[in-house]
């Protein structure tokens, strides 16, 4: 009895330590990151979700000081932007590194744009 409930705390402790660690990483890249447009060079839908999310992963070409170069990753985004992610399209993200991107989907327009 005393293992499950030791193993129950720790799975806990770990799931709640994993969500922050999200939130930090997601944070992070929002304040430190820049913003870029990149090239869908590829992508695979991997799963989906019952939330209404899939998984993919991607392989993106972006323009940095006058070179282009690919990055890859895997993500999840919502099913209601997946068509935004197709071989070919540009898309906007924030990148921090190659392992510190997010996309951007929902930009705010300035008025009267």
């Amino acid at each position: 009895m005393k293992f499950v409930i030791v193993f129950s705390v720790i799975f806990i402790v770990g799931m709640v330590a994993y969500i922050v660690y999200l939130f930090n990483r997601d944070h992070k890249i929002q304040t430190q990151g820049h913003e870029l447009q990149a090239t869908v060079e590829e992508v695979s839908y991997i799963s989906s979700n019952d939330n209404g999310t899939i998984n993919i992963k991607y392989r993106l070409a972006l323009q940095e000081g006058g070179a282009t170069r690919s990055v890859e990753g895997k993500e999840t985004i919502s099913a209601f932007n997946a068509s935004k992610i197709q071989k070919g399209n540009k898309v906007d993200i924030k990148y921090l590194d190659d392992q510190h991107i997010l996309f951007v989907f929902d930009k705010q327009q300035a008025p009267g744009s």
